[in-house]
């Protein structure tokens, strides 16, 4: 469509305004399709914009975790078939058995429902009871706690940023992050008493620390197992406590297992050797790893489902 230019359009119309000039019929149709091209851009300019429905954005995994599929897939069977206990398992039940509920655990009767639990006789703990294994109660990784003090931030508060960039890219949490609604992030722990000696007050920022659930975990003991282990020099393993000690203390029946990294180790990571000089100190830093294993012989328990993940044990 041919469309005449807007100064020779306003020129035509101030001349047979005037009487000075008798318009031609092609310049009349060309004049008046300017005008109602002119209208509708007016008309589309003036018209609210048409909404935009972003996409559905899916937030997920990006990559499967070979350690989680080596746990569902072989590790399980295998601690099945390590801690299974045929004694626990079919063990003859009396008639004056108490109850107890598919996991081992003791159903209360209804003469103790409302009813506090007798005091222990004697002078000695209760002996934890071993736990019976089940399809239900195979060991497992419930979570890893990563946790560092700095002293130096009793005086200096901005001396915890250094731990928390460090342990924010080691362990990848954020709060929230990635929709996962069980992920808190990097957390900044307080002291709960004082000690005027260190001039310590309560409530004062010393440690920080963070938690990891679900593929967080499985991907941290990966690079724990892949790349810093094997770079620690003269690394034995995770010390075993001695033969002499208690199989009935807390420590034995809790199923924690916790040792710590040096300093220099931190830098062994993949995510702080590939950009070191951002951190103008590295930490040390414990490592804890909570299992399902309860009672008698938990702690070989979860021994057992570590080594499975390819973490040395080693003895003093």
């Amino acid at each position: 469509m041919n469309v005449l230019p807007l100064a020779f359009t306003r020129n035509l119309t101030r001349q047979v305004a005037t009487g000075s000039c008798r318009p031609t019929a092609a310049a009349t149709l060309s004049a008046s399709r300017f005008k109602s091209t002119n209208a509708s851009k007016v008309e589309d300019a003036s018209s609210p914009q048409q909404s935009f429905t972003l996409p559905h954005i899916e937030i997920g995994p990006t990559h499967p975790s070979r350690y989680q599929d080596h746990y569902h897939n072989t590790l399980q069977e295998d601690l099945m078939y390590m801690t299974y206990d045929h004694n626990l398992a079919s063990s003859p039940k009396s008639a004056s058995t108490k109850a107890s509920s598919p996991d081992g655990s003791h159903l209360p009767t209804p003469y103790e429902i409302n009813r506090p639990a007798p005091a222990p006789r004697g002078n000695r703990p209760i002996r934890p009871s071993a736990r019976p294994v089940a399809p239900t109660s195979i060991p497992k990784l419930e979570s890893i706690i990563l946790h560092t003090m700095v002293k130096e931030s009793i005086g200096n508060k901005p001396a915890l940023l250094s731990a928390i960039m460090a342990l924010r890219q080691i362990s990848g949490e954020t709060n929230a992050g990635g929709g996962r609604k069980g992920s808190t992030g990097v957390q900044v722990l307080a002291s709960r008493k004082g000690a005027a000696a260190f001039k310590l007050r309560a409530g004062m920022p010393v440690a920080v620390k963070v938690e990891l659930k679900g593929q967080a975990m499985y991907d941290f003991i990966q690079c724990l197992v892949d790349f810093v282990f094997p770079r620690i020099r003269e690394f034995p393993g995770i010390v075993l406590p001695p033969a002499s000690s208690s199989s009935i203390s807390p420590s034995a029946t809790g199923g924690v297992i916790a040792f710590g990294l040096q300093p220099t180790d931190m830098a062994l990571f993949p995510q702080i050797e590939v950009n070191l000089d951002s951190y103008p100190r590295l930490h040390g830093f414990h490592i804890q790893f909570l299992t399902n294993c309860k009672g008698k012989g938990g702690q070989d328990q979860a021994r057992a489902l570590l080594s499975g993940f390819r973490i040395p044990f080693a003895r003093r």
